[in-house]
């Protein structure tokens, strides 16, 4: 169901609508503990969502949404790269 609201485009789906759509189609009810229990032991699960907390539950959109944010290293921000870009040096 979860990648059915993914390949539509949905970035996040509320716990309550996931509960909505799960009784529509007869699967009964779907609480934040039913999510969770299905999400430690189902790995397509895992491979769907990025986070979930007692609301929302929040969809991967690419396959860079596993890896780690990295803060940027102190000499890599915009105004030391121009300097380094425009420096003559010595050697004129």
């Amino acid at each position: 169901m979860l990648d059915h609201f993914k390949d539509d485009g949905k970035s996040t789906l509320s716990i309550q609508k996931l509960d909505k759509v799960m009784q529509n189609v007869g699967a009964g009810q779907f609480t934040y503990d039913v999510f969770k229990a299905a999400y430690d032991t189902d790995p397509k699960i895992k491979a769907l969502v990025k986070n979930f907390d007692q609301n929302t539950i929040t969809l991967k959109q690419s396959e860079t949404d596993d890896l780690p944010a990295t803060e940027p290293e102190a000499d890599s921000t915009v105004p030391d790269m121009a300097k380094r870009a425009t420096d003559l040096g010595s050697g004129l």
